[in-house]
């Protein structure tokens, strides 16, 4: 019976984490991305967010971020992928950073203890934390690290991208 459960198990897994739908995938360079919805299978969930937000240094650079979350339908927790891009002062593409890992579901910023909060733990490509403060169904806010509301929110945040079917 054990043998079972685990077959079965690892079955769902690797449906759900190898889905053919390519629609969901994030791919290289193109950045080709039809998201939010399900997989093929209709067992995982896959949100995407997007959008620029101004660097720490005060400057006049950005980051754009490009983030997609994965998780089965019955669980709060799951996976992500995320590229973040420095565009410079004069609107040219710098250095571009991918990463990986699992997506945690927490309640509570310092303002709202109240507050859903995703922590994007990466596994590879990066060593930061990233939390973001489920604003609306269709926007989150990227908090410091230790868990504060940034002043101008509008400035931090990044909306769903939107299924193009």
């Amino acid at each position: 019976m054990k043998k079972f459960v685990f077959t079965l198990f690892a079955v769902a897994a690797l449906i759900a984490c190898q889905s053919n739908n390519k629609q969901n995938q994030m791919t290289g360079e193109g950045e080709a991305v039809e998201i939010v919805g399900t997989d093929s299978t209709g067992l995982v969930d896959v949100f995407a967010y997007e959008g620029t937000v101004p660097t720490a240094s005060g400057k006049k650079d950005s980051m754009d971020y490009l983030v997609i979350i994965t998780q089965k339908i019955d669980s709060v927790n799951g996976v992500y992928q995320m590229t973040t891009t420095y565009i410079t002062a004069d609107g040219k593409s710098g250095k571009k950073i991918n990463s990986k890992g699992k997506k945690l579901s927490h309640k509570g910023t310092k303002k709202d203890k109240a507050a859903k909060v995703y922590k994007l733990v990466p596994d590879s490509g990066s060593n930061q934390t990233v939390n973001l403060w489920v604003e609306s169904d269709t926007t989150v806010v990227i908090l410091d690290d230790q868990m504060n509301t940034p002043a101008k929110p509008e400035h931090y945040r990044l909306k769903t991208v939107k299924n193009k079917k």
